[in-house]
């Protein structure tokens, strides 16, 4: 792809439009994109005449984007452009930027690229990270390298951490400037109504009473969930598991694997185009096998697991089942949510598990204790509920320091 390269049909098609009050936001991979949408969505509201230039770099982020534009309407589709950010060579990053001459770059969470932030700066544009975020591994991995580090972390204009613990880390990595705390963005994202109600279809579809779901599971851990689902398959209880790989690629892969292991299985793309009755009966297990639906899996769903935190893979961020009231379960390894995890599970707003088995065991005493079942509820969504509002306090930031960074320059 030229785009790794530096070379944009984007850029080139649109040049009169981008280069006028342009703010270009970089989120890498899907999380941080499905973090950062807040955020963009009120950029627009603020000011509906500003540009906004978003690159990403994994392919899950561009598909999940393209299928948000179309279905988001806040976003006008001629204010926002999206391209692949190039491989940080020095010769094309500086193409990219040059041809981009953005007045202000929004860096999210880790994104701190030594060429792109370098030469963002000779082209005097105002660099600015929010969400900050530093995960005990990449907290490591840059103390390795700290007086390299340093140099580049201390070229970016403003850091914003979205933790207390975030903050003082970038401090002891040598930001010399304050680090403010705004916040997690990621507790600003809400339920779309069209995801909201495709999930209430396929809900009625499957007609089971509890519906539970495996959400971005990793390699090995579907065997070991189909093991213990086959367990309850024969007590002839009115229910069914989805199970949503975390990478598009392992779909059809996850589908052989729980067919193999003695579960009637179908993808919610073949269930959902069958006729108004299910020909083969509902399947007992069914694989999730598209991009950006996340939203939709959980409004079908009761009993949700967060998938790679039961082994050493790491899960992801549990608060989009908060927003939508679910009953969320996780396991210990949670690192890359570490504060999220952990005060989710002080506040009772989620149950910690150590094996799948024990997913099932402990959903089942739930769903037959009303009180525990709404108290969980209940406090999942208090959680998010109280948290929220930072994607105001960090568009405020964006718009009025780049007009203060603009009146003196």
């Amino acid at each position: 792809m030229l785009q790794f390269f530096g070379y944009s049909n984007v850029i080139q098609e649109s040049n009169k439009i981008l280069k006028k009050n342009l703010v270009w936001v970089h989120a890498v991979s899907l999380g941080e994109v499905q973090g950062v949408t807040p955020l963009l969505e009120r950029l627009h509201e603020i000011e509906p005449d500003r540009m906004i230039f978003l690159t990403v770099t994994t392919k899950t982020a561009w598909d999940y984007m393209q299928q948000y534009v179309k279905t988001v309407i806040l976003l006008d589709a001629q204010k926002f452009k999206m391209e692949v950010l190039p491989l940080d060579f020095p010769w094309a990053i500086k193409r990219f930027c040059k041809d981009l001459e953005p007045s202000v770059l929004v860096l999210m969470e880790t994104e701190i690229w030594p060429n792109l932030i370098r030469f963002c700066k000779i082209n005097k544009t105002r660099v600015i990270l929010v969400n900050g975020r530093l995960s005990p591994d990449s907290f490591r991995a840059y103390k390795m390298g700290k007086r390299f580090f340093r140099g580049i972390l201390n070229k970016i204009d403003v850091v914003v951490a979205q933790s207390d613990k975030d903050s003082d880390r970038f401090k002891e990595l040598g930001y010399e400037k304050e680090v403010p705390v705004f916040g997690n963005l990621k507790f600003d994202v809400r339920p779309k109504k069209h995801h909201l109600l495709n999930g209430g279809k396929l809900r009625s579809r499957l007609a089971k009473k509890t519906v539970w779901l495996a959400l971005s599971t990793r390699e090995g851990e579907e065997k070991e969930i189909t093991t213990s689902w086959r367990q309850r398959m024969f007590s002839e209880k009115d229910e069914v598991l989805i199970i949503v790989p975390r990478h598009p690629e392992r779909f059809y892969k996850v589908l052989r694997e729980v067919e193999l292991g003695g579960c009637t299985a179908d993808t919610k793309t073949n269930f959902l185009r069958q006729k108004n009755t299910y020909s083969k009966g509902c399947p007992s297990i069914l694989i999730g096998d598209s991009i950006g639906e996340v939203q939709m899996y959980l409004a079908a769903s009761d009993m949700v697991l967060i998938g790679g935190s039961v082994i050493s893979r790491g899960g992801q961020n549990p608060l989009e089942a908060c927003i939508q009231k679910k009953i969320i379960f996780f396991g210990s390894y949670m690192f890359n949510f570490e504060n999220i995890s952990n005060d989710l599970i002080n506040e009772k707003g989620a149950v910690l598990i150590k094996t799948y088995h024990e997913w099932f065991s402990e959903g089942e005493k739930i769903l037959n204790d009303e009180n525990r079942w709404k108290s969980l509820r209940d406090n999942a969504f208090d959680f998010i509920s109280r948290r929220g509002g930072s994607s105001e306090k960090y568009a405020d930031l964006i718009l009025n320091d780049q007009q203060s960074f603009n009146s003196n320059h």
